[in-house]
């Protein structure tokens, strides 16, 4: 219990300090990075082979970190070298689902739509 309240309280700080617009300039990377790195860390809490196995709280942080780096890109307020970092790293959560994902066919549908999302996302960006 006691790593898991670790894992949360690491979690919302990091991303209270991603949601900020107003991050200290210089940072960005730092602060982009431990985001992501704690929602993994987070969700691979609840991975099939931990004894606190929960697929849908898994899911639920992969997609999370996800739709927020999205979020973060396609909002004007951060800076443009905060929405490039984010464009960059978006690679992470999104492979982290592709293996949650695996190789069923639902798990494959929903893997092409998040790819489509991206791409939707990508064109519409000025990065």
């Amino acid at each position: 219990m006691e790593k898991q309240a670790l894992l949360y309280t690491l979690y919302f700080k990091a991303e209270d300090r991603f949601l900020n617009p107003s991050a200290a300039s210089g940072y960005e990377p730092d602060i982009i990075i431990e985001y992501i790195q704690s929602g993994l860390n987070l969700a691979s809490y609840y991975c099939r082979y931990s004894s606190a196995a929960n697929p849908l709280l898994q899911e639920l942080f992969l997609r999370r970190v996800f739709f927020l780096l999205i979020e973060a890109i396609n909002h004007q307020k951060h800076s443009r070298l905060f929405r490039r970092i984010c464009a960059d790293h978006l690679y992470c959560p999104m492979m982290a689902l592709k293996k949650f994902y695996g190789y069923s066919a639902d798990g494959h549908k929903r893997f092409l739509s998040l790819q489509r999302n991206l791409l939707r996302i990508h064109n519409n960006s000025d990065l």
